[in-house]
């Protein structure tokens, strides 16, 4: 049993931001805890390696319950289970948002003048902020084309002014990928980082959150321990695991974790509700000859030149170029990032070889359907049932369909028009509806299962403390009052930097954080 101030549970985006400030502006002792292993690994550092953590140990590897709206297919949700958290896994875009997201909130604090020089804090500090290095010539002549077809030509597209066509704005640095353990996780006496260890619930007593309870050892099946804070427990799990482990901890829907066999804490009716998504869709062309785009990246001199030099196709993210646009013209805001992937994301790995092709992806920045995580058991092994409802609103399904006409028309403009040959999806003729509704996913952006909000049952109030627990926060995406246009990397570690603040206070008013030592 060990003892600490601080708790902080999930070393990903938002929670490395919370542990690693905690430790640098305070005395206080600092436990941060992952359930994964370390970041050094080729399929994290090297930007263009993401994809292979998929699926792997790397990868907490859930899935949805069938999807009315997607053909009824289980569609495979992607997060990261090692030090960085998704952070470690994602591809690497930097987008924060367009300001009527943030002003949209009406929560106190989070307007856009309130949390832009928070932004500006991450990128000038902690965080490395680039262009992919070595951008294709298929990508750069996607900008070009956007830009001739009326799409602003604007380099910074990371908001608030969102619209422009540009080469990615990415978290890369001298040819690595950037994560938060990078920029927050310094070695400090007082933080004390704890990987490969599950917590399995918040220990509540008498109202007030004291700490956690974990296993070590691999996947769930080694020894239970606790540890102890004086001050707080920050949850920063993410908006899958956070939700579940506050209704493994008896805060949730009371009905619900009855039925499951767990004694409520806190009847919270909407931890676990609300889960949005970006609903993406691909189309995709097969290439032109000449152009190989990524089919050559079995080609042992690429990871060569990465290893020895950290230059070349590994350098780069596999989203080389974006386009933010606007569906429909009377929209007060972009609502698509459109993003270019020169390989076949469909395609089976396992073969070995890949077809030269230009995927282009629509990330619905803007949608209706929502979904929820729900516990299953009071077993912490049993993953939750996730439900995302993908476009089963109609209107989420519409504009996807426009953007994906949109695309088509872009693809037979120059210069793009000579670097694709016949188009393999949809397909000419092609049913656009059906092949959505067939092959959609996720962005991998989940958010707002555990909500900040002014209304009494809100989970978590403005400064993400949980209503009707003492001394427990959830920092992380699942707190976003709704999911904003934005690559939510960037906004979950403003999030973290925020809660951050919020335990800081004290000291920023001259009035030194307690320790425990001087808590009696």
């Amino acid at each position: 049993m060990a003892a600490y101030d601080y708790v902080v549970v999930g070393a990903g985006s938002a929670g490395c931001a919370v542990a690693g400030r905690l430790a640098a502006e305070s005395g206080a002792r600092v436990l941060l805890i992952e359930a994964g292993g370390s970041d050094r690994r080729l399929e994290v550092r090297a930007p263009l390696a993401a994809v292979r953590q998929m699926g792997t140990s790397l990868d907490w590897n859930y899935e949805t319950e069938p999807e009315p709206g997607c053909a009824g297919r289980r569609i495979p949700l992607h997060a990261g289970r090692v030090l960085g958290g998704t952070s470690a896994m994602n591809m690497m875009l930097w987008v924060k948002g367009s300001n009527l997201d943030y002003d949209g909130w009406q929560l106190p604090g989070w307007s856009w003048q309130e949390v832009a020089p928070v932004f500006a804090r991450i990128e000038q500090g902690p965080m490395r902020i680039g262009r992919v290095p070595y951008p294709d010539e298929v990508s750069k002549r996607f900008v070009a084309t956007a830009r001739a077809a009326g799409v602003r030509a604007e380099d910074d597209v990371s908001g608030p002014e969102l619209e422009g066509a540009a080469i990615s704005p990415v978290t890369i640095h001298n040819g690595q990928r950037w994560s938060t353990p990078r920029g927050y996780l310094q070695r400090r006496k007082n933080l004390t980082i704890l990987t490969k260890a599950e917590v399995r619930r918040v220990i509540i007593r008498n109202g007030r959150a004291v700490g956690v309870e974990y296993s070590l050892g691999k996947r769930r099946r080694g020894r239970v321990q606790q540890a102890f804070a004086d001050q707080q427990v920050v949850v920063s799990a993410g908006a899958y695991r956070s939700p579940h482990l506050l209704q493994l901890s008896g805060i949730g829907p009371a009905d619900h974790l009855r039925s499951v066999g767990i004694t409520p804490v806190v009847d919270s009716p909407r931890v676990g509700q609300g889960l949005s998504d970006h609903p993406h869709a691909w189309a995709m062309w097969s290439l032109a000859p000449g152009y190989v785009g990524l089919s050559d990246t079995t080609n042992p001199k690429w990871l060569l030149q990465w290893l020895f030099g950290r230059r070349g196709k590994f350098a780069n993210s596999v989203v080389e170029a974006v386009a933010h646009v606007r569906s429909a013209d009377d929209l007060p805001a972009c609502d698509f990032q459109v993003m270019t992937c020169l390989a076949d994301p469909l395609a089976d790995p396992s073969t070995g070889k890949l077809k030269p092709a230009l995927a282009i992806g629509h990330s619905y920045w803007t949608p209706k359907s929502r979904g929820s995580v729900l516990i299953r058991s009071s077993d912490p092994a049993t993953p939750p049932a996730i439900r995302m409802n993908l476009l089963t609103e109609r209107d989420d399904v519409e504009a996807l369909i426009r953007a994906v006409q949109r695309t088509r028309e872009l693809m037979r403009t120059e210069p793009i028009a000579s670097c694709v040959d016949r188009e393999l999806l949809p397909g000419p003729g092609g049913d656009i509806e059906a092949c959505i509704r067939e092959t959609a996913s996720t962005t991998y952006h989940p958010s707002c299962t555990v909500a900040m909000g002014n209304e009494p049952d809100s989970p978590l109030d403005e400064r993400l403390r949980v209503r009707g627990v003492e001394n427990l926060r959830v920092a992380d995406a699942s707190s976003l009052p709704r999911i904003p246009r934005a690559n939510t990397n960037a906004a979950s570690i403003m999030i973290g930097e925020r809660c951050a603040d919020f335990l800081l206070a004290p000291s920023c008013s001259g009035q030194p954080v307690a320790t425990r030592d001087q808590i009696t």
